[in-house]
């Protein structure tokens, strides 16, 4: 049993899930990379209306990875806080 009560068996379920759950925002990343790019600004190809839902779809993907940045450095602080032995306390 672990110092949080938690049991060896459920800790390491807990890790398991981080472990997917941080694979997953890293493929989920990488594939959003190409929403975040530059939009490009030639008024002869793209018109002014499909330029701005351009922009506002670049400007959602940003924030998602933004989002998705966070929740990794959370998920890689826990994971650390297990193997120190420190999950469950109080970080503060």
């Amino acid at each position: 049993m672990s110092a949080d009560g938690l049991s060896d068996g459920q800790l390491q379920q807990l890790k398991t899930r981080l472990l997917d759950r941080q694979k997953e925002l890293k493929a989920l990343d990488a594939e959003a990379e190409s929403w975040r790019s530059t939009v490009e600004l030639d008024q002869q190809s793209v018109g002014r209306l499909s330029r701005m839902d351009a922009l506002q779809q670049q400007e959602m993907a940003q924030a998602e990875a933004r989002r998705r940045t966070s929740d990794l450095a959370r998920i890689d602080q826990a994971l650390l806080r297990m193997e120190e032995d420190e999950y469950g306390w109080c970080a503060e």
